[in-house]
Parts: C-alpha cells; structure tokens; sequence
C-alpha cells in the first residue's frame, strides 16, 4: 500500500471539508447566520462529497499508476451511494421543511416537510426497483472465436486458417447489482442537468464576467446618486405592491400563471438588489477598486479559454472517431510526469469548472426563461434553501461529471476502476446504452453550447421582469 497516496488523500480531504465549510460561512446570508443549523451540516457534507468524487477520477489513476493498493470499487460505491442519499433523502427533506416554515406552527412544517418526502423516496424506490428488475443488466460487446479442439490439443501449431486470428461479434449478458444500478441510474438524471445548464454555462460564465467589466460602475455625484436611489425606490414600491397581490404561498402555487409571475418577481428583485449595490459603490466607493474589475475581465477570458479547450476536446478526442488528437489527455499525462500533483491539478481546474458552468447555467435559465426558480449564489446574502438547492444540483451532475471525464480523459484513464465501471457496466447498460454509445450528450452539449454562445453575443444583457406597464401580474 502507497502510503504517500493514502497521506495525500487525507490532506486533500480535510482541505475540500475545511474548504466547504468556508463557502458555507462566506455565502450565508445573515438572517440564517445563528439558525439552521442541519441545513448548514447537509451543505457543507454535500459540497465536500461533490469535490470528493469528482476527483476520484485522479485518485483511481494515482492509485493504478503506483499501486496504492486502495480498494477504489468500494470507494466509488460508497461516494456514490452516500451523494444518492443525501440528493434523494436528506437535502429534499430539509428544503421542504425550511420552505413550509411557519411560526405559529412547527408542527405543520415538519409533518409537511415529512409529506413530501415520503412521496418522493415512494417514487424514486419504485422506479429504480422497476427499471433494475425489467433492465438491470448489460450487454458487453465480445468477440467470439472458435477454434479445431484437436489441433489445439497437440503439441503442433495450426496454419493460419485453422486458427484464426478473428472472431465473430457478439454480446456477453451480464446482471448488475442493485448498488450498481443506482449508480448509473443517478449518473443518468445527472447527465440532463449537466447537459442543460453546463452547456449553457460554458457560454454564460466568461459573457457573464466580461459583461460585468463593461458595465462596471462609474463615480457619480450626489445629485446623479439622489436621481439613482429615487427610480430604484418606484421600483421597489411597484414590486412590493406585487409581492403583496402574490401572497406567501406563490412559491408553491399550483397553477403556472402564478409560478411564473412568482419567478418573474424573483428576478426582479434580484435585478433590484444588484443595481443598488451597484448605485451605493459607483457614490461610496467612486466606482471601486479598477483592479477588481481588470482581474474580473482576465478571469472572463480565461473562462472563456477553458470553455473553448473543453469544447475542442470533445469534438478532436470523442465525436471524431477515431480521435484527431490526444489534446487534454496528452496535457494531464505530461503534467503527471513532471509532478504527480500537477495532473490532478490539471484536471481538477477542468472537472470543477464544470461544476461552475452547471450553477451558472441554471441561474441564467431561470433569470431568462422564468421556467425555474432562480437561485443565486450571492456573498453574504444567500438564504439556505438556495445553498441546498445548488447543492443538490451539484451533487447529481458530479456523479454524471466523473463519467463525463471517464470517457473524455479516457487514454488518461485507462484501466482504472472508473474506465472498467463506465465503459464497461454503465455504456452497455440496457436502455442507458443508446444514449451512451451513440454519444447522444456530448452532442447535445457541443449543440446547446454553441447556440448560447451565439445567442448571448447577440443578447448578452438579461432582460428585467415586471418593470414594463404591459407586464401581466
């Protein structure tokens, strides 16, 4: 056993725990600050599981690579079913019970919360317990050879022909356990989500950023910061006024109508909330600090480096068959030979990414399309069923993230645990294997990314809700 690797692997994971815990208390809006509590326990353990699995992609090749001797199947069971359980049971019961908050009535908030649940572990338990029953197997692609018993049982050789060096294709069937399902299961839900809102996020993060350097706020006076504060009071006057009409329970209305002027008054307020922060440092601040705004403008073209690279390296390496390039892969390998570490590094700066392009992408939906709520992550003021939400999102489309980086670095892993388990298991699975083997999400992907790219050059300012007369509320 690598002792060095087993050493690495504990210091790595007490810094994402350390590093979820500070996310959690940088984020946290005040009014939750000395409440909440098991909320605040279930963020931090499930953005310390999201980072976690994600690399255990480079764990699984350093521990090939040495021999570390680790038992990495057992660690992607246990990673995997501890994310199902804490996206499935654990943060929607904690979301349900912190939305259905009433003062006059604790009880209600819990029976309530407990309600939901219930229907919702009764509907996941049935539909895995049906497609595991009825297509709980997977039909690995063999070659098979048939050879002369007699000459292969002398001490002669056989010609050419009589021992031929093909076979015929053919399909070996082989069951999976019902852990195994749940994994490819939970890795599938995961692979909607990182389709939808990571390919719009790889196009929304570096216009995002590069958009916040062209509009970044300007010294003003004190008569252009009154004339500022007097149009952002009528605006929030108006939207109070619909927040009355709305009620406290808009949020779970049933009919669409009102779900739908529920998120547009979210956006609003949100738009409401930045561009005061905005009006306070453009007076305040004269503007802020230039070089806040130049490091936002070096972090968008970066972000929009990665989202290129990424892209490139779907087409060059997966689509393209056989691969045009090696590309990432050869980078991640060369990165190992100079430094072990500098691999996982490399690899960590793409795979997370990821992640960022997933949260964003969904902010921007919601802000666009008002089909979703919006929840966005805001320093200091981000309430906590946001911070579960994200966190529920991040945890399903990480499990989906180590099969995406399983079959784009796949020269980089090959032979490890996930290689054996994801193009192996989990691309022959019955049903899942159409999606998989004809490389139906990465298309999507390089589609939609594409598309957004093109749309937010075109449109790159998010249009605001419920400011026009002729909006319907």
């Amino acid at each position: 056993m690598n002792l060095y690797l087993i050493i690495v692997t504990v210091v790595i994971s007490v810094m994402i725990l350390l590093g979820s815990l500070y996310v959690l208390v940088y984020y946290q809006a005040e009014e939750d600050r000395n409440t909440a509590y098991a909320p605040k326990v279930a963020v931090v353990i499930g953005l310390a599981l999201s980072a976690l699995v994600v690399l255990l992609l480079p764990l699984d090749v350093a521990n090939r690579t040495s021999d570390g001797g680790l038992n990495m199947n057992f660690l992607y069971e246990f990673m995997y079913m501890a994310i199902f359980g804490m996206a499935v049971v654990i943060l929607p019961y904690l979301i349900f019970y912190y939305e259905a908050e009433d003062p006059e009535s604790i009880e209600y908030q819990w029976w309530t919360a407990l309600k939901y649940e219930f229907v919702t572990v009764a509907v996941a338990a049935t539909t895995i317990s049906i497609m595991w029953v009825f297509l709980g197997y997977a039909e690995v692609p063999v070659q098979q050879y048939h050879f002369n018993q007699t000459l292969l049982a002398s001490d002669e050789g056989c010609s050419q022909a009589a021992c031929p060096s093909s076979g015929v294709a053919g399909e070996f069937k082989i069951s999976v356990t019902p852990v195994v399902y749940i994994m490819a299961l939970s890795a599938f839900i995961g692979w909607f989500l990182l389709v939808l809102f990571g390919g719009v996020g790889f196009a929304a993060i570096p216009a995002d950023l590069m958009m916040a350097y062209s509009t970044r706020p300007q010294s003003i006076d004190l008569q252009e910061y009154a004339k500022q504060k007097m149009i952002l009071n009528e605006r929030a006057s108006k939207l109070q006024q619909i927040g009355q009409r709305l009620g406290r329970d808009a949020s779970r209305a049933k009919d669409r109508k009102t779900r739908t002027t529920y998120n547009k008054f979210k956006q609003a307020v949100y738009f409401l909330e930045k561009d005061w922060d905005k009006v306070k440092v453009a007076y305040k601040e004269r503007g802020g600090n230039p070089l806040k705004y130049m490091c936002t403008m070096v972090f968008g073209l970066l972000a929009l480096c990665v989202s290129i690279l990424w892209i490139l390296h779907i087409i060059l390496y997966v689509l393209v068959q056989p691969p045009a390039t090696l590309f990432l892969n050869e980078w991640f390998e060369k990165m190992d030979d100079v430094f072990p570490l500098f691999g996982t590094v490399s690899y960590g700066v793409f795979a997370f990414y990821l992640l960022f392009c997933v949260i964003k992408g969904c902010v921007k939906i919601g802000l666009r399309f008002f089909c979703i709520q919006i929840h966005p992550m805001r320093i200091g003021n981000t309430l906590m069923n946001s911070m579960m939400f994200n966190t529920m999102l991040i945890l399903f489309t990480s499990i989906a993230i180590v099969q995406f980086c399983a079959i784009c670095f796949s020269n980089y892993a090959r032979l490890s645990s996930a290689d054996m388990f994801f193009n192996v298991q989990v691309e022959n699975l019955a049903f899942f294997r159409y999606f998989f083997q004809n490389n139906v999400f990465l298309y999507a992907m390089v589609v939609l990314a594409t598309i957004s790219g093109i749309w937010l050059s075109i449109c790159p300012r998010d249009p605001r809700a419920l400011e026009s007369d002729d909006d319907d509320y």
